[in-house]
């Protein structure tokens, strides 16, 4: 696994190219056995906290990787979160991830009955944000009041128009890639399962949800089918699509336009 452990530092030093927000305290627990950081404001509620599940094509990311991304949605939107260090892929493939997260959601939210929150997601951690609440409703767990997802991979079969219409555009990804990567996260499944490709999941009584896509994206479809489906479903969904911008724009430069317009339009709707 030497390999895997040079490409998560590199992936981790990606996600490091900013500073943290300022006036955010980091706190690092582990909750059921997963380690967990809180991301706080000074002033923010006990009791409407947000839940991050970071991506990294389910092989990478980390608290690491991902904490300056999380420190300024904490800030943006005055909100406790909790990021999530699920087990990754290929060493814990499919369902690990998931269930560290519904562990973690679930514990915390037996503990505090007056807990409200949201779940946020990027990429692979958009998959697993929106199949985390299939398993949730399964369980009769908690539920969220709101989900947002940006760049969300949420079809593992990887066949979508926009891998072609958008190759030359999406600088970030590949087909190639992102199929390798699902095999080994599936290690075998089924991709079209729910679980695994939540673009395919029942959703009727499902929080609103926002999802946020770049035009440069070979991912664009992934982001649009979910959209529709949601709609299928009943299910309160918008989407916001980001001319010029590439895979999970917020996680490599926070400071640009779109990036600050991503994280305002996140804070509005975490209020509905």
């Amino acid at each position: 696994m030497n390999k895997f452990k040079e490409e998560r530092e590199g992936f981790e030093a990606i996600g490091n190219s900013y500073a943290v927000a300022q006036g955010i305290n980091r706190r690092d627990v582990n909750i059921e056995g997963v380690p967990c950081a809180w991301f706080s404001p000074d002033d923010a509620s006990e009791d409407d906290i947000i839940f991050y599940i970071h991506g990294g094509a389910f092989i990478y990311g980390s608290l690491r990787s991902h904490a300056p991304l999380v420190s300024h949605i904490a800030r943006a939107m005055n909100k406790r979160v909790l990021a999530i260090d699920y087990r990754l892929a290929p060493e814990y493939p499919f369902p690990a991830g998931i269930e560290d997260c519904v562990a973690v959601i679930t514990t915390l939210a037996a503990g505090n009955p007056n807990l409200t929150f949201g779940i946020i997601g990027d990429s692979a951690g958009g998959n697993i944000s929106m199949s985390v609440q299939l398993f949730l409703r399964e369980a009769g767990g908690p539920a969220a009041r709101y989900t947002i997802v940006i760049s969300p991979w949420v079809d593992l079969t990887c066949s979508n128009a926009s891998y072609e219409h958008k190759e030359k555009l999406d600088t970030i990804l590949s087909q190639a890639y992102l199929r390798q990567c699902a095999a080994m996260y599936a290690a075998g499944g089924d991709l079209s399962n729910p679980y695994l490709s939540p673009v395919n999941g029942e959703f009727h009584g499902l929080a609103p949800v926002l999802i946020l896509c770049g035009t440069y994206e070979i991912l664009e479809d992934d982001a649009v089918n979910l959209y529709k489906r949601l709609l299928e479903c009943q299910v309160r969904a918008e989407i916001m699509l980001f001319e010029g911008q590439l895979h999970v724009w917020p996680f490599t430069e926070i400071s640009s336009e779109a990036s600050q317009r991503a994280l305002r339009e996140m804070a509005v709707f975490s209020c509905i």
